[in-house]
């Protein structure tokens, strides 16, 4: 015989979900499958504009404990360290060839390309540079975050030994994973 009537039912449901929740918490299991919502990543790419725009000279594991500290999560700290430098200096030399591929590379012997444009994490911080840059950016951060590119110390570089922008000729970024 069933005694709970269908609001009942209902609340004992959404009770036992919250107590898996609150056990798992416990126990320390985590649903890694579950994608992060897109907005929490949104406010993340924004709040990490701040915070990298800021910093001249922290190295990447710096960076990546300060945006943890600052309620980013670690694997979203990592995307974003490897990519929105990538997104500025494209931005901001929107004149430059850009390849439209990457490489990631696993090993020695594993590389994969893969295409900007399949990267949802990359065009949401393509999409945020966007809306920055139509806001009266800051200098100094365009700066700091495109000057973190390899891209960008491989143009200085070539300027700075007597090259042209003419002679640029972009290859394909290697994230070593």
């Amino acid at each position: 015989m069933n005694y709970l009537n269908s609001n009942q039912k209902e609340s004992t449901y959404f009770s036992i979900i919250q107590n898996m929740s609150i056990w798992n918490k416990i126990l320390g299991k985590k649903d890694n499958n579950r994608p992060k919502e897109s907005s929490d990543f949104d406010s993340d790419v924004k709040k990490s504009i701040d915070i990298i725009g800021s910093e001249k000279s922290l190295e990447n594991d710096e960076l990546l404990t300060l945006l943890t500290r600052n309620g980013i999560e670690e694997n979203s700290g990592i995307e974003i360290i490897t990519f929105l430098p990538i997104v500025f200096v494209r931005k901001w030399l929107a004149d430059v060839d850009w390849p439209k591929t990457y490489l990631e590379q696993y090993s020695d012997s594993k590389r994969i390309s893969k295409r900007f444009s399949d990267n949802h994490q990359y065009l949401t911080m393509e999409k945020i540079v966007d809306h920055y840059w139509n806001d009266k950016p800051n200098n100094d951060i365009i700066v700091n975050i495109a000057g973190r590119s390899a891209e960008f110390n491989a143009i200085n570089q070539l300027l700075n030994d007597g090259g042209k922008m003419s002679d640029i000729k972009m290859t394909e970024t290697v994230i070593i994973r």
